[in-house]
Parts: structure tokens; C-alpha cells; sequence
């Protein structure tokens, strides 16, 4: 079990250090997904499989694509990096050296790490009819029967959002050639 986990933590590491190291765009936003689904898997491994789920359906199901629309939309992979030249970019190691060392050593010290990080009390003064169920199934519950217009709602809002984005990238020019007869005429 272990060693899953150490896997996956090494996949998220390589694949965020391509992430920020690809110059292609797209590549980019798929090294980004194999982050998230990394991430999915870990917190999986961990029993965490609600913030899985919503690792899997916000992030790779909702940004990453919306991102991927964004750069599509943009049409940046047409421009190659800086002026036609590629950019060397090993003079930004040391910041990103220091940078992590930093976020490293406040999660060092704030005793994640070593596992001193515990929570005393849970106090629910309220008995909640949801703590009988598994987690997700008291999403479920939620969404699905108390909440359900708002979810509907929502889902119809992203499927507007969608085609619209659709429709702002497609060509508009016609495939078929059209003659002009005035101009043919008048020659």
C-alpha cells in the first residue's frame, strides 16, 4: 500500500515539474490532467474518495477542459515561443529551487509530515441523519433528492456554457465556393 502511494506521489511530482516545463500549450493541459488523476488515485489510496471524486469531476471535468477551450479558442499553438526562438529556461531553476524549499519547510514544520497533526475534538451536537451513510452516498442524497433543481440548474448552465463555446470555435467560412456572377461578368 505503501508503495502506491509513493508512486503516485512521484507521478504527481513529475508530472507538475512537466507541467510548468512544457512549451507546447495542450501538453501542458494534459500533463495538468495526469496531475489531477495522480491526485484521484492518491487521495483513493487514502480513503479520502470524496475529495477523489471532486478532484476527478471539477478539475479534469470542468477546468482542465475549460482550459484546454481557452487555448484552442486562442489558437496559441500557431505561435511558437518568444520571436521564433526557443526560450532557454534553466536560468528560472534557482527561483523555482528556492520557492519549493520554502513550501516545503512550512509543511515540514507544521507537522503534517510527522504526523502530529490530529483533531481533539469532533463535537456534533446535532444528530444528522446523513452520518449513517458512506460519504458518497450522502452526496448523493444531497444532490439527488434534496437538492435537485439547483443541481439540474447548474448542470443546464454548463451545458449553455458548452455550446457556446463550441459555436464560438467553429469556422465560419463556407466550404462550398460560391461564384460571383457580376464580378464574372463584368471582365
Amino acid at each position: 500500500m505503501e508503495f502506491f502511494s509513493f508512486f503516485f506521489i512521484l507521478g504527481i511530482i513529475g508530472s507538475g515539474v512537466m507541467v510548468v516545463s512544457a512549451l507546447n500549450p495542450v501538453l501542458s493541459i494534459f500533463w495538468l490532467v495526469l496531475v489531477f488523476i495522480n491526485s484521484a488515485v492518491f487521495f483513493l489510496l487514502l480513503g479520502i474518495d470524496f475529495l477523489a471524486l471532486m478532484f476527478l469531476l471539477i478539475y479534469v471535468g470542468a477546468i482542465a477542459i475549460l482550459f484546454l477551450f481557452v487555448i484552442m479558442l486562442l489558437n496559441l499553438t500557431d505561435y511558437p515561443p518568444v520571436l521564433k526562438r526557443e526560450v532557454d529556461m534553466t536560468n528560472y531553476i534557482p527561483i523555482g529551487f528556492i520557492i519549493g524549499i520554502f513550501f516545503f519547510s512550512e509543511i515540514a514544520s507544521s507537522g503534517l509530515l510527522l504526523g502530529s497533526f490530529q483533531i481533539e475534538n469532533w463535537d456534533l451536537s446535532f444528530p444528522w441523519f446523513l452520518i449513517s451513510y458512506h460519504n458518497i452516498e450522502a452526496l448523493g442524497q444531497i444532490l439527488y433528492v434534496s437538492c435537485f433543481c439547483l443541481f439540474l440548474l447548474a448542470s443546464f448552465i454548463l451545458l449553455v456554457a458548452m455550446m457556446g463555446v463550441i459555436v464560438l470555435t467553429q469556422e465560419t467560412e463556407s466550404l462550398s465556393k460560391k461564384q460571383d456572377l457580376f464580378f464574372q461578368i463584368n471582365r
